[in-house]
């Protein structure tokens, strides 16, 4: 499974992007497990926070969109793991 996560927005308004494909992986259960364990509603808010980043996360036929002050919990452990393993792109 592909795993795309971007990074905008910021003081700077930049991009960054990191990608991430399970099959081909070490551990594809280990990701099947953190994917199953996302909540169903990403957080949001109706408060934009002024250089705040906003985090796009898409896998299989899912995309959901995090500002940042919210991202935590199941969905932070999934950015880290992407960014840490992941190609940058």
């Amino acid at each position: 499974m592909h795993i795309d996560v971007r990074r905008s927005g910021g003081f700077a308004g930049t991009t960054r992007r990191w990608q991430l494909d399970t099959d081909t992986c070490s551990d594809p259960d280990g990701w099947s497990a953190l994917l199953a364990a996302l909540p169903r509603d990403a957080p949001t808010s109706d408060q934009p926070i002024p250089d705040d980043f906003t985090w796009t996360i898409t896998f299989e036929q899912t995309t959901v969109t995090i500002p940042g002050r919210l991202l935590d919990g199941p969905w932070a452990d999934l950015v880290t793991r992407v960014r840490s393993e992941g190609d940058q792109g």
